[in-house]
């Protein structure tokens, strides 16, 4: 089988892969506590009350876990006549208003519980970023109950697209919590995830791994199955744009799908896949197994490392129009990323390749092989198989990639001053 049949292969098994596990469930959870989610908007803030049935029937009265797909038909307006009873906001120039609820049924896991869904509105002229949250739902009945209450986003004061932060416990005799907010920042959101996008990078060893097999690679031109010639600068240039632009469409298309909620892959085959697109990329650093189709390779990989991506980046809490600017703020953030990579390897990777053709083959396979390797010991251990915790810095913080980068510039001036030196002697 030649290098394309086989990159083929490859690429028809880890897309195989995935699909095996499209819509494999997410592992659940019971949930005997409930859970307040807080979203801030520019007139107050969104709550998402997430309430186990078998508890909210002892705060509301009636019994609710008999037929939980009937509950909002018996009990739609009384449940919201309730919790509007339960669920409130105040700040210092006075209470503010909630409105009523968009409920809903969910069954997590077999345990059914009852989402809420509130808007609430400081008073006019008065400020969003210091409001006390009022709320004794279940818990004025149940001693023992407890509610959790989470920062999930605050766009205007930059704290998106990162964990919900745990901010306190409601429970019986405790039914108020101050919320503390940052002050209001113009561009704050934006700036917060373009940081995030660099940091997803700069980060992430396997993805800056990926990206260090497709551009040690890019100077070559495939013949008969092999690396053979160097490609002229500006053919350089332009077939790295070329895989670089189909891979930033590739992240591109599934980071906005998953964070829509379109697509929803559980995460362990995609880090599994993510590390596989490492090893084929390895393997093809030695030996060209898409001569001629690199391009569709950076395509689909940039699939798969998108759907990797958008597991930072969810919309939950977010206005389209927030989401939409959080979408293009952390893309760009990935960008900016690819584009550092790019100029920090290409230009000794190009000085390598035109005065040492040899030290420059012997670079590729020694990369080439320990992308493969890492990536087969990350395949293990995202399967359960092994555990990598002693050497976790292989896998945190892009040390690897910085070091790598780091030894191909020392061959690379190394190069170049013994180049420079030859005349003197002479």
């Amino acid at each position: 089988m030649k290098g394309a049949g086989w990159g083929s292969f490859f690429l028809g098994l880890l897309l195989a892969w995935l699909a095996l596990g499209w819509n494999a469930p997410a592992a659940a959870h019971p949930m005997p506590e409930s859970v307040v989610w807080i979203d801030t908007t520019p007139s107050g803030m969104n709550l998402t009350l997430q309430l186990p049935l078998n508890r909210l029937e002892f705060g509301f009265g009636k019994t609710l876990t008999d037929q939980p797909d009937t509950v909002l038909a018996r009990y739609g307006d009384e449940l919201a006549a309730y919790l509007l009873q339960h669920v409130g906001a105040r700040s210092e120039e006075g209470g503010w208003q909630v409105l009523r609820p968009r409920l809903q049924v969910l069954n997590i896991g077999g345990f059914p519980e009852l989402q809420a869904s509130f808007t609430v509105q400081a008073p006019a002229g008065a400020s969003t970023r210091r409001p006390e949250l009022l709320y004794d739902v279940i818990t004025h009945e149940v001693r023992t109950h407890r509610a959790q209450v989470f920062l999930r986003t605050d766009w205007a004061g930059g704290y998106v697209g990162k964990a919900p932060v745990l901010l306190g416990e409601l429970r019986y005799g405790q039914n108020s919590l101050f919320i503390p907010l940052d002050r209001q920042r113009s561009g704050a959101g934006f700036a917060s995830l373009f940081e995030e996008g660099m940091v997803h990078i700069a980060e992430g060893t396997d993805h800056l791994l990926f990206l260090l097999m497709l551009l040690v690679v890019a100077p070559l031109a495939a013949q008969a199955g092999r690396w053979r010639e160097m490609r002229p600068l500006p053919q350089v240039l332009r077939h790295t744009a070329w895989v670089l632009t189909a891979f930033t469409a590739g992240h591109t298309a599934t980071l906005v799908l998953g964070s829509l909620g379109l697509v929803n892959v559980p995460s362990q085959p995609v880090e599994i896949a993510v590390a596989v697109t490492i090893a084929i990329a390895g393997l093809h650093t030695w030996r060209p197994l898409f001569a001629g189709a690199e391009t569709l390779m950076a395509l689909c990989f940039g699939l798969i490392h998108g759907l990797a991506f958008s597991a930072s980046l969810s919309g939950a809490g977010l206005t389209p129009w927030q989401h939409a600017q959080a979408l293009l703020a952390f893309n760009l953030g990935i960008e900016t990323m690819q584009l550092v990579a790019m100029a920090a390897v290409l230009p000794p990777v190009l000085v390598l390749g035109r005065l040492q053709a040899a030290w420059y083959a012997h670079l590729r396979h020694l990369l080439a092989v320990l992308a493969s390797v890492l990536a087969a010991l990350w395949v293990l251990e995202r399967s359960g198989a092994i555990d990598l915790a002693a050497v976790s810095w292989l896998g945190d913080g892009g040390t690897l990639p910085f070091l790598l980068v780091l030894l191909i510039w020392m061959l690379a001036v190394g190069c170049a001053a013994t180049r420079l030196a030859r005349p003197a002697r002479g």
